[in-house]
């Protein structure tokens, strides 16, 4: 539980970074999620 309070401390201290993060890893998802699926 120690490196969790670490992370959102650090979280906290960076918020710009954290919301650069976030939408990075949305938008891979997204992309994955609705990227055309080969037929077959």
């Amino acid at each position: 539980m120690a490196l969790h309070k670490r992370i959102l401390e650090w979280q906290a201290a960076h918020p710009n970074v954290t919301w650069v993060g976030w939408s990075i890893i949305w938008l891979v998802v997204l992309v994955l999620f609705f990227w055309p699926k080969p037929a077959g």
